[in-house]
């Protein structure tokens, strides 16, 4: 049965355009989220590297980095794939994602473990009450006014949650929650639930932060789906590296990742950035993307 990729997009048109024409495969369907605010996407020029697959731009609005808006976009993407039906995995992917095995092995791979789902997923207590605060409390600021930046509007947000907190506000009280990389591989069963649920999804996750990493996977663990998770993870590569005080970023992948990336398990990784990944590129295209 096909797949159905699913891209968040908001910056860097040729690294994406690069993974478009990695993507096109005949058994594969693509559905792009492009950020409203990002000016720098030429529709047409994205529409060139695909020649074999369904390509799909789904209706853009305006993400707020950490804002709920993260989870929005992931659930119009879910729901303009789910609206086509008959895909046997979903694979959500960045912008700056790029396979690293090629689509004929992806497939027989996933032949090979179907009806598993692929996330990578981490119990919420083993992380400070802070971490907590990311969904208990509500986060009025971070959408209009925080996004990334660390300015006076963050620490009024915070100030704001501790007060919460401090007169005993305690959302999602007594129910058990998960986090971790919101980039998975999941069957229909899965988006099915998601879909299904999205209203009450998007009521119960307003004025949360960062919680794109936390809801698909709660949802899932809250179910009988559980069973079906993998213990291979998400298939993905990615290694975070310190930036400043608690921000941490994906670094870029380079060849000197290829043994990383040359394990069986790991389909995806990220994030690709040209210069830094050209090199790479150019032999995945040559050598692994090209063959069986």
């Amino acid at each position: 049965m096909k797949h159905a990729y699913l891209i968040i997009a908001h910056d860097r048109p040729q690294e994406l355009a690069r993974l478009l024409k990695a993507l096109d495969y005949a058994e594969n369907d693509i559905y792009v989220h492009l950020d409203r605010k990002s000016q720098c996407f030429d529709l047409d020029d994205l529409k060139r590297n695909v020649k074999s697959s369904g390509l799909f731009f789904v209706p853009r609005i305006s993400v707020t980095w950490g804002g709920e808006s993260q989870i929005k976009a992931e659930l119009i993407l879910f729901s303009e794939a789910f609206s086509h039906g008959g895909y046997r995995y979903y694979h959500l992917l960045s912008g700056v994602d790029y396979p690293v095995k090629s689509q004929t092995y992806i497939h027989r791979y996933f032949d090979k473990h179907d009806g598993e789902n692929f996330i990578a997923l981490k119990d919420i207590n083993d992380v400070s009450p802070r971490f907590r605060m990311r969904f208990e409390q509500c986060h009025f600021l971070h959408e209009p006014l925080v996004g990334k930046k660390r300015n006076f509007w963050k620490y009024v947000d915070f100030a704001l949650c501790y007060a919460q907190r401090a007169v005993g506000i305690r959302r999602f009280k007594g129910r058990p929650m998960k986090r971790h990389s919101n980039w998975i591989s999941v069957t229909d069963d899965v988006i099915s639930l998601i879909v299904k649920n999205q209203d009450r999804i998007l009521k119960e996750y307003r004025w949360t932060y960062c919680c794109d990493e936390v809801f698909v996977l709660s949802e899932i663990w809250n179910t009988p789906l559980r069973a079906t998770l993998s213990p291979k993870e998400n298939l993905r590569y990615m290694e975070w590296v310190h930036v400043s005080g608690r921000d941490w970023s994906p670094r870029p992948i380079t060849m000197e990742d290829i043994d990383i990336l040359s394990q069986p398990d790991i389909l995806f990784a990220r994030k690709f950035t040209s210069p830094q990944s050209d090199s790479l590129y150019e032999y995945l295209d040559q050598n692994v993307l090209r063959h069986n």
